[in-house]
């Protein structure tokens, strides 16, 4: 699972340390920047997965507005179990990824300077920009890869692009499997800030991850029918008792080049009624990619991070939803991690889970445990969030540390 997460100017993130459990709720007033972490790992992932070059993902506008650094750095801490069988086991650790962009901001471009990768103290790759051949390459500096094997010793030398994850383009070998463990977790990572309003029913393709607003769930959707199964009847049972009473199957069905995601209902004796996905109501949509989203992500054990899970949701889907994100997470069957504004969040789980969130108008964020916010609040029997109503959990932060 993810462990830590660092930023530092990227949008307000000035030199902040998001350290993760197994179960996290971020939680904070408007922005304070919840987003912009959910932002930041989404954009990481899409580099490490080849979805998009540095320019795409991190342009000079998402650096901290009143900071006139042009560097940014990110930092990366991932724990993973022991993984396969034998001689072919690959043992537990900690990985540790680094990436470092520098900005001409007059120009709006950007190129990554540092890309390493870390397995318990041991480098399994490092490219950077390499400037001691400038002079001789008309002024254009290279950008350079090292190789590691997965005992630690040195393997081939590369020249990679500036814009590309270097880790994200090198070929699965015998003597690299961790490094490919880590980039196969991460194409496995499921981030969603779901905009129903976007989201299709058509699809021409598969896609073997969802964008983060959840537009193209049907060609996902498409991928996970061929793919896993299993996990996709799992998220049309809990559909099917919760906000599609009724339903028989979600599948996508054939009209010439496209596949259409639909609900099928039967009615009694007559056809079978056939529901688009863009028929359903937005918190049904909202639930038919939440639903896929847990379920897919356990049986991949990896990590679900969710922009406002509630969003959407009736308010008897919102409680069960949290809590069966909680009970993934404490059985270790995935992580999950989620911002919410939601009272039931705040009372059910933010305390034992929770970070806050918060910044001043023209200040980076600070991230507090809530546990440690709300310690000299407990004997007043308040719930949570009525303290968060109040404005008393803002008067409680500790003093704030420089974010420089």
């Amino acid at each position: 699972m993810l462990t830590r997460f660092y930023a530092d100017n990227f949008r307000c993130l000035t030199n902040v340390t998001l350290e993760l459990d197994p179960f996290t709720v971020l939680v904070g007033p408007n922005g304070s920047g919840k987003s912009s972490v959910l932002e930041a790992l989404r954009n990481i992932t899409d580099l490490l997965t080849q979805r998009g070059s540095s320019e795409k993902l991190f342009p000079t506008d998402t650096l901290t507005r009143w900071d006139l650094r042009s560097e940014q750095l990110f930092e990366l801490d991932l724990r993973l179990p022991e993984d396969g069988e034998g001689s072919a086991m690959l043992p537990p650790g900690l990985y540790r990824y680094t990436l470092r962009l520098s900005h001409d901001r007059l120009r709006e471009k950007n190129r990554i300077m540092e890309e390493t990768l870390v397995f318990e103290g041991k480098q399994l790759y490092r490219g950077w920009l390499d400037t001691s051949d400038a002079a001789n390459n008309a002024g254009i500096p290279s950008f350079r890869a090292e190789l590691f094997k997965d005992d630690g010793s040195k393997g081939a030398d590369t020249l990679m692009d500036w814009h590309y994850s270097g880790i994200s383009r090198i070929a699965p070998r015998n003597e690299n499997r961790l490094l490919h463990r880590f980039r196969r977790y991460f194409e496995h990572v499921v981030i969603l800030s779901i905009n129903p309003a976007s989201v299709t029913a058509e699809a021409r393709r598969e896609e073997s991850m969802v964008s983060f607003d959840g537009a193209d769930f049907a060609a996902w959707f498409l991928y996970l029918h061929h793919n896993e199964a299993r996990a996709c009847r799992e998220a049309e049972n809990n559909l099917q008792e919760g906000v599609l009473p009724g339903l028989a199957l979600f599948q996508t069905e054939s009209d010439g080049a496209i596949q259409v995601a639909k609900a099928v209902y039967p009615n009694k004796g007559k056809d079978d009624v056939r529901l688009r996905l863009d028929e359903l109501s937005a918190g049904q949509r909202a639930m038919v990619i939440l639903e896929h989203a847990l379920a897919v992500t356990k049986a991949w054990r990896s990590s679900v991070i969710i922009d406002e899970p509630a969003n959407f949701l009736a308010l008897p889907e919102i409680e069960p939803l949290l809590v069966r994100l909680q009970n993934t997470a404490d059985e270790g069957q995935a992580q999950a991690v989620i911002t919410s504004h939601h009272p039931v969040a705040y009372d059910l789980l933010a305390e034992s889970a929770g970070r806050w969130l918060e910044r001043t108008p023209l200040g980076g964020t600070q991230v507090t445990r809530v546990s440690a916010v709300i310690e000299s609040l407990k004997d007043t029997a308040v719930p949570l969030s009525e303290l968060v109503a109040r404005g008393w959990i803002s008067k409680n932060l500790p003093t704030p540390q420089s974010a420089t």
